[in-house]
């Protein structure tokens, strides 16, 4: 009886608040949309890694981890420092959005160039691999649209995002599926990725302008510019960083390997690991603009907040983990076929460093609304240096399980080591 009483008391709190209602809701599209996503995706990603095999799925995603390094660049850390000049209106709204635009595109294009001339002294004879990086680190620069996410999750209007994420996500699957039938080859794959971006970035714009209720000039400001660059410095090599020792295990595999088989192998596991990265990143989204405002009110308040969102992070993680360990083989073997069933004993391993790694991105609010965002810096370089080291020492021992156990390694130390050796955040 006490347990019935206590859930209908929660249920009367929580939707007579107006704050905990409209996050619900808003994590509730977010999930919704991940849901909806991530149940075409498992079909259209395991034909196309049956289709393609673990060699060129290898070579895919060898090409995808070296542009992600260059993508925490791109964005140059704006994310969640948008967001909060929108909740605090820092300057006028069209201001924020347009100056932030322009920042990602003049980020993406200098990247671009970047990775484009990077890759072409690292691998000189790979004519194939050039195209593969030119279309993907060019799609950073179409990316420079999706700015109207920062609004998006500023006033918590996940509908708005939801629906367009998950028509773009029907026609890309569609495409893909297309390419696999026609049986095409992998610059195709990359230029659908580039395409999907497109269609979300135009209709991204096209929903804000007709949603949005302040209606302010777009405009660039050079002093707004300035100011939010100052401050997101730590954000770029943070994020740097987190991309580095997250990539650096394809990276790492795709160059200490005789082949490319081994990393198709651990990306087809990790693909799997991180699909249900999307039920914690909705909710932390979600709680963003919560915390920021609890912040601004009532100390006691916002730091229930933090816990709370902790708390929902962690458990999730330990079912999803759980889940994943006890059936991994027979869900490689549905999904890839026998020729992947090695990358059962990785997933195994990599879907516990997904844990966290979400406890990570949940600190990341508080360290912004402390101030303290400067000791993100320190942890992911543990992290990172901690990641390399154990790559090299255990890849060419045990293969693709070795990058797994290394990155899990690294995970723990970012997440619950390295904040420990430091006051403000022990």
């Amino acid at each position: 009886m006490k347990i019935k009483e206590k859930y209908i008391e929660v249920k009367k709190i929580i939707f007579e608040n107006e704050v905990a209602n409209r996050t619900i809701k808003n994590s509730g599209w977010l999930v919704g949309n991940k849901v909806f996503t991530m149940l075409i995706g498992v079909v259209v990603i395991a034909f196309v890694v049956r289709y393609f095999g673990p060699e060129k799925y290898g070579q895919f995603n060898y090409a995808m981890a070296f542009v992600a390094l260059f993508t925490a660049l791109s964005t140059l850390g704006l994310d969640t420092l948008t967001v909060k000049s929108i909740i605090d209106k820092d300057y006028d709204e069209g201001t924020i959005l347009c100056t932030s635009f322009f920042i990602r595109v003049f980020g993406g294009i200098v990247i671009t160039v970047i990775a484009v001339i990077t890759i072409r002294l690292i691998e000189p004879n790979d004519g194939n691999l050039h195209i593969l990086v030119l279309i993907m680190s060019f799609t950073m620069v179409l990316k420079s649209l999706e700015v109207i996410e920062y609004w998006i999750q500023a006033y918590q209007r996940a509908k708005i995002s939801s629906i367009i994420r998950m028509s773009a996500y029907v026609i890309s699957a569609g495409l893909k599926l297309t390419l696999v039938f026609l049986k095409g080859n992998l610059v195709h794959y990359a230029l659908i990725y580039m395409i999907d971006s497109i269609i979300i970035g135009t209709a991204l714009i096209i929903a804000y302008f007709r949603n949005r209720e302040i209606r302010t000039k777009w405009n660039f400001n050079f002093r707004y510019a300035k100011s939010i660059l100052s401050q997101c410095w730590y954000l770029v090599l943070s994020g740097l960083m987190v991309t580095l020792y997250i990539r650096i295990d394809q990276l790492m595999l795709g160059s200490m390997m005789p082949t490319k088989v081994e990393l198709g192998l651990y990306s087809a596991a990790v693909q799997i690991a991180g699909m249900w990265y999307f039920v914690p990143m909705a909710i932390i989204t979600s709680f963003i603009p919560v915390i920021m405002n609890k912040k601004k009110i009532s100390e006691n308040s916002y730091m229930k907040s933090v816990q709370l969102l902790y708390t929902i992070v962690a458990w999730i993680g330990i079912g999803f983990s759980v889940f994943i360990l006890l059936f991994s083989k027979p869900i490689i073997n549905i999904l890839y076929g026998a020729e992947f069933l090695k990358s059962a004993s990785i997933l195994s391993v990599s879907i516990w460093a997904g844990t966290f790694a979400m406890l990570g991105s949940a600190r990341g609010t508080w360290l912004i609304c402390e101030g303290l965002q400067r000791y993100s810096v320190a942890y992911i370089g543990a992290g990172c240096i901690s990641n390399i080291i154990l790559n090299y020492l255990l890849i060419p021992i045990l293969g693709g399980y070795g990058a797994a156990v290394a990155t899990l390694v690294s995970q723990i130390i970012v997440a619950l080591i390295a904040p420990s050796f430091f006051k403000e955040t022990r």
